[in-house]
């Protein structure tokens, strides 16, 4: 039983590539066959304060979706009204029973984080292990992109593109994502593994290299902002670790510039987004969100008018017309929110004839758009759990906080192979709770296990100080 929990926990990034059914049964079989051996074995377990916050968040959003599900005739008013992108107007599809099971199932990432600190507690398990399995994983992902984009299909014959190649990934375009949350994990695995091996230092750097430019070649910018954030960090806080780190980037750019010069698809795209964050670069992006000819304005007196339009212009990717149409649906129910999934919902009733553009009463233009989540993290607590749960998860979020910075601070000039692979740990999670930065649904299977299982391994590697 110890073997086959060892092989399910260093596997996990594989599980990851194999997509979300693969995660699912990983972290149900790992759960279960976790608590079985830890009541065999009566390993000694230990139960953090901080667990509490996650009981009481995880109850109560299950409370408040049952609550707010419940009303089936108002849900069945907002899926038969053409929802575009949701496009749900069968009855097959049970939105609020998915959502309802979904909230109640957010309880399993508790019992994740328990049994994984448990299982470290009594010496079962080790981070040396997971991170070169973390190693092995994005090495392939990596080669398999960079094939994808040289070739033009991938290993497992999926055919990429100029711009976004996803590799292993087939359809789905979280290459990048995989690349940039699994990375330092297996960065920092090189450090143990060839810790006095010569070729050290060169290795790292191209690994650093070519993991950079698979990231960029897959086309998810955030990731790639993300990325380069990341190694920012390194450089700053970490003295022993600048030298190499910058190395590395500078071998990133060296790619980038030769892509970006050679390639007219990928100078196109990335002038426009460079542009949007840095002017100098010049970029102009626009996108055509509706071609209707008829909107409806809201006037002084509530009246509803038609008004002839043209068609209009977004630019950039759109984010911020989720963004603030998210705190419009966080402003309907403020204390408390509609609950896990709502806001593909109600972000919904907030558009003015399914179009993504409204008249405010002083004829200036505000531009909304809908999606199945707010992409934002704090976006989406607030518009489906409220003040309240926005609270909850804020003061979890703020313990791992301090910690980051109680790290930082003392062990910045002292990296040992004591101290050094609790790094990768507090980089990635200080990356996933950054608030900057638009994101997937923070509930959606992937993500979540994701988050959750990294937290897991902050809290058991956490020796001298408890959270």
């Amino acid at each position: 039983m110890r073997k086959f929990i060892e092989i399910l926990f260093y596997t996990f990034p594989i599980s990851f590539i194999l997509g979300n059914l693969a995660v699912t049964l990983y972290t149900l079989i790992f759960i279960i066959a976790s608590l079985f051996f830890i009541r065999k074995e009566r390993l000694v377990s230990r139960f953090r304060n901080s667990y509490w916050i996650l009981i009481i968040f995880f109850l109560y959003i299950s409370l408040l979706t049952i609550i707010h599900y419940q009303d089936i005739e108002i849900l069945r008013t907002l899926l038969y009204q053409d929802p575009g992108l949701l496009n749900t107007k069968t009855p097959a599809r049970s939105l609020e029973d998915n959502s309802i099971f979904k909230s109640l199932l957010l309880l399993r990432y508790v019992v994740l984080i328990f049994v994984i600190d448990t299982l470290f507690f009594n010496k079962i398990l080790n981070l040396k292990k997971f991170f070169l399995f973390s190693l092995l994983c994005t090495s392939f992902v990596s080669l398999d992109i960079i094939v994808q984009y040289i070739f033009g299909f991938d290993l497992f014959g999926f055919k990429g593109g100029s711009v976004r190649n996803s590799g292993p990934f087939g359809d789905e375009m979280i290459a990048g994502g995989y690349l940039q949350r699994f990375f330092f994990f297996s960065l920092f695995s090189i450090f143990v593994i060839f810790e006095k091996k010569n070729f050290k230092n060169p290795l790292l750097i191209f690994f650093i290299t070519i993991h950079s430019a698979a990231i960029f070649l897959a086309g998810n910018k955030m990731p790639l902002l993300l990325f380069i954030f990341g190694c920012f960090l390194i450089i700053m806080f970490f003295k022993n670790l600048r030298i190499i780190m910058s190395l590395g980037m500078i071998g990133f750019l060296a790619v980038f510039i030769i892509l970006y010069k050679s390639n007219t698809e990928i100078h196109g795209t990335y002038k426009n987004f460079l542009g949007n964050i840095l002017p100098i670069f010049g970029g102009n992006i626009e996108r055509q969100v509706t071609d209707t000819s008829k909107q409806e304005q809201i006037t002084d007196s509530n009246k509803v008018e038609k008004k002839e339009t043209k068609p209009f212009f977004l630019r950039g990717s759109g984010h911020p017309y989720i963004y603030y149409n998210a705190i419009l649906v966080w402003q309907k129910q403020p204390l408390f929110g509609f609950g896990l999934k709502s806001f593909r919902i109600k972000c919904w009733e907030n558009l003015t004839n399914n179009t993504m553009m409204l008249y405010t009463k002083n004829t200036n233009k505000l531009y909304l758009a809908c999606a199945n989540h707010a992409h934002n993290y704090y976006l989406e607590f607030l518009s489906e759990t409220g003040i309240i749960g926005f609270i909850l998860m804020i003061t979890f979020f703020i313990i791992l906080w301090k910690d980051f910075f109680h790290y930082f601070i003392k062990y910045k000039h002292k990296i040992n192979s004591e101290t050094i692979l609790l790094v990768p740990i507090v980089i990635t999670l200080f990356l996933e709770i950054w608030p900057l930065k638009s994101t997937g649904s923070f509930f959606t299977n992937w993500t979540a296990t994701f988050f959750w299982l990294t937290t897991a391994l902050l809290f058991a590697n956490k020796t001298k100080r408890s959270i």
